[in-house]
């Protein structure tokens, strides 16, 4: 299993497997604090070789620089047919988030894991504006 990608962005769709991102980014900037960030997703496209197929358990989470969770981690199973072209497989995970709260300015990391493993992540940096 390959990530191709796994960003945060303004928006993404999966559309009949294709994978539509608006505005990647890493960096929040907000006046004050507690702050809550109105409308985000997450984008993940992962490839599957042929030996692959089958379910797979996912979740994403969000946690601070210390590791507490900031939100509940959103879990859910792909499902990874055989290829139709007898090479590989992808599946694209789109998760929606609306007023995503942070207490305070600071480092906080999405995480990807895959079947219980942590697969990637990536950083979000909130900074006080001003």
């Amino acid at each position: 299993m390959e990530t191709e990608i796994f960003t945060l962005c303004d928006f993404a769709q999966d559309n009949q497997s294709k994978l539509t991102i608006v505005g990647t980014f890493d960096t929040i900037h907000s006046a004050s604090f507690p702050s809550a960030h109105a409308s985000c997703s997450i984008a993940c496209r992962l490839r599957f070789s042929n030996k692959e197929t089958g379910e797979h358990k996912f979740s994403i989470q969000l946690t601070d620089e210390t590791g507490r969770q900031i939100i509940e981690p959103v879990q859910g199973v792909i499902t990874v047919r055989p290829p139709v072209n007898g090479q590989f497989s992808a599946a694209n995970i789109v998760i929606s988030f609306n007023q995503l709260k942070f207490d305070k300015p600071g480092r906080y990391s999405f995480s990807l894991f895959i079947n219980d493993q942590w697969l990637t992540g990536l950083p979000l940096l909130l900074i006080k504006a001003g």
